[in-house]
This record gives C-alpha cells, sequence and structure tokens, in this order.
C-alpha cells in the first residue's frame, strides 16, 4: 500500500493548499529491495518520508557487523531531530521491500513547523514518544532479563495475534540488545508453554495475558 503525505501523522491535520504546497517541493523515488535510503554519518539535509514498503535502520559495529536498530514500515518520516538540529543521519536505512519515499527539503519542514503550530505540536509529540522509548528500551537492556524483554516485544504488537519477524530472530534481538541465541531460546522455552507458536517469519501469540504477565516480571 502507497501512502501521501497527508497519511504521516505529522501532517494530518494541515489543509489542502499546505499539502499542495509540500507535494510541490517534494522529490520522490523509488527503490528496490536491497538499496540504502540514507547513509549513517551523512548529512541530514532532507526530510525523509516513507510512503510505501518497509526499511530497516541499522548501524556498523565495531567489529564491522550490522546491528538492526528498527524495522519501520510505511508511513513514517525518518531522522527528525537531525534534521531540526542540522545533524548527520543516526542509522543507515536499507530498503527490506521495493519503497516509495518523498524527500522534502529541510528549508520547507522548517517553515511549516514554524507557521503551523499543529505540525510543532505533533512533532514534539513525536520527539516525546521516541525518547520515552529509548529510554525504556535502555532500562530494559539494564535490568529486564532476556525472556522479559522478548515478551513485551511481542505483546506490544501482536494487536491480531500474528507478529512478523521481517528482520528475523536476530533483528528482534538487536531491538532489544540481546543475540539471536538468547532470542531464540526465550522463543522456545515460550513455545514450550504454549504461550506462542514460531511460524515460518512470525510468532503467533497464542495466550496474550500469559505472556503480559511474564513481561510484567
Amino acid at each position: 500500500m502507497t501512502y501521501t503525505l497527508a497519511d504521516l501523522p505529522m501532517f494530518g491535520e494541515l489543509g489542502a493548499d499546505r499539502l499542495r504546497g509540500l507535494a510541490a517541493v517534494a522529490r520522490h523515488r523509488r527503490y528496490s529491495a536491497g538499496q540504502v535510503l540514507c547513509t549513517e554519518g551523512d548529512p541530514a539535509d532532507q526530510l525523509i518520508v516513507l510512503l510505501g514498503g518497509r526499511v530497516k535502520a541499522g548501524r556498523v559495529s565495531a567489529e564491522g557487523k550490522e546491528v538492526v536498530l528498527a524495522v519501520e514500515a510505511a508511513p513514517v518520516a525518518f531522522d527528525k531531530t537531525a534534521l531540526l538540529v542540522d545533524g548527520p543521519h543516526r542509522a543507515t536505512r536499507t530498503a527490506m521491500t521495493a519503497v516509495e519515499v518523498a524527500y522534502l527539503p529541510r528549508s520547507a519542514v522548517l517553515e511549516l513547523v514554524a507557521a503551523e503550530p499543529s505540525v510543532a505540536a505533533r512533532l514534539l509529540r513525536t520527539l516525546a514518544a521516541t525518547v520515552r522509548d529509548l529510554d525504556e528500551r535502555l532500562t530494559d537492556a539494564t535490568v529486564r532479563d532476556v525472556p522479559a524483554r522478548v515478551a513485551t516485544w511481542l505483546v506490544r504488537r501482536c494487536a491480531d495475534g500474528r507478529v512478523p519477524l521481517h528482520a528475523g530472530q536476530a533483528g528482534l534481538g538487536a531491538e532489544i540488545g540481546a543475540t539471536r541465541v538468547s532470542v531464540n531460546r526465550a522463543l522456545r522455552a515460550f513455545e514450550r508453554r504454549g504461550l506462542i507458536e514460531i511460524g515460518t517469519g512470525e510468532v503467533i501469540v497464542l495466550d496474550r495475558p500469559a505472556l503480559a504477565h511474564r513481561a510484567a516480571m
């Protein structure tokens, strides 16, 4: 499914004229799976809006291995903080499927933030949620064991009972600060207890209350 700029929460309350103005300055591109949208360290001089498909955010460790930080699906905008403070991209984002993106010039986004209170308010809420999520992930990695972290990750994503593993168990582990082996061990333990079923490229949650209880431990 392909979205438009109006589907992005940040621009959800804009009038038709403002949206047309944004669309007029946007540069659209399509990428095949495996292509890089932006590279860690490069200047974030444009707001990258994902309009279709899925992208993974990753960094390269000191040992030269890719660490997957997140898997993101459209509609979403990348590196809003870096854009506001004139900083670099914080991660390399690679298309996991065929994707469509819109590049919005930094000047146009900053002008919109200054002129439209609704955009500024939604941007602040988004940034606050990002900080809260990072804080929770840091706390989880510091004080909670791997099964609790895996359970929390699944509970937060199992609205319809099925949780796709777009980046595999290694990607899940990278998001919660654990190894693939320890993630697999936790998932197998949950499966033996009848809480989940491990499918091909997904986890099916069978007992959400019990999984939520384990997440809270």
